[in-house]
């Protein structure tokens, strides 16, 4: 009677587990950052050189900014709905995650010559974003 109780109970287990959101594979692959770092690393430069003078645009109606400018020269401009975001400071990529005034902890990834994708820790979410324009 236990072993039919005990194997009842896994079943249920394994069950309810496999019963989360099936987001954009964001549970899977999250990146680890060294948090007492914040110089820029050459895989960071090599992101930012490769990211910069682009218009890049979201695939996703959700995303958080649905148009990025990202300028040679450090400043940005975006389209985002929603509240009115800051006035354009400057942008970097700082331990693989990009950094804006407004905009902590959401690290990219390069996916392919035109397309990386957005980390949003808050919405535990992966946006991807496309080069569609060059500055």
């Amino acid at each position: 009677m236990k072993k039919i109780f005990i194997i009842s109970s896994l079943v249920v287990l394994y069950s309810c587990g496999g019963n989360g959101d099936k987001k954009q594979d964001s549970k899977v692959a999250v990146p680890t950052i060294n948090k007492n770092k914040k110089e820029q690393t050459a895989e960071d430069l090599e992101m930012q050189k490769w990211m910069q003078g682009k218009i890049w645009t979201a695939e996703e109606s959700m995303a958080p900014m649905s148009l990025l400018k990202l300028k040679a020269d450090g400043g940005y401009e975006l389209k985002s709905s929603g509240r009115k975001r800051d006035p354009p400071e400057t942008w970097k990529i700082i331990n693989g995650e990009i950094s804006m005034v407004w905009a902590t902890e959401w690290p990219v990834e390069k996916i392919d010559d035109k397309t990386f994708r957005l980390y949003v820790k808050p919405t535990d979410t992966w946006y991807v974003y496309k080069h569609t324009a060059d500055l």
